[in-house]
């Protein structure tokens, strides 16, 4: 007759197993750039966009965005398109500036991101484990 084994044999050596409990993951990231994006920023813009990637869904907030250039764009393509890959939510762009709208209209940039003129718009007033984040790189317009 075979006996279950309540504990390991003394020849094998165990070890007291805890799980780490995970760490709280946003739903909702809202990023605040502010300033000047161009070739010179473009590292600085994908690690901030890389800081929000994995949540599942993100506002970028261009309120303050005086300035973008083609780097800057293919910046936010290349955020948008890892994110559809891993199946993330569409993100939302917030900007005030007619320029801003002029180039994601020329572009067709308002089919790939879901664009709005106010925050309001898009954050939803309810218990979501939402986070705020600022762009850390930017070059200002004022340089």
């Amino acid at each position: 007759m075979i006996q279950p084994i309540c504990k390991a044999p003394p020849s094998v050596q165990t070890t007291a197993f805890r799980r780490k409990p995970e760490p709280s993951v946003p739903q909702v990231a809202v990023m605040i750039f502010s300033g000047e994006y161009d070739i010179a920023t473009a590292q600085g813009l994908r690690a901030d966009l890389n800081r929000v990637r994995d949540i599942q869904r993100v506002i970028l907030d261009l309120s303050d965005v005086t300035y973008v250039d083609s780097k800057a764009i293919h910046e936010l393509i290349g955020f948008r398109n890892y994110r559809a890959e891993n199946g993330f939510e569409r993100e939302a762009v917030v900007f005030h500036s007619p320029a801003l709208r002029k180039i994601f209209g020329i572009l067709n940039l308002e089919q790939v991101f879901h664009c709005v003129s106010n925050l309001s718009d898009v954050v939803r007033n309810d218990n979501t484990p939402s986070h705020l984040y600022y762009a850390e790189y930017q070059l200002d317009s004022e340089d």
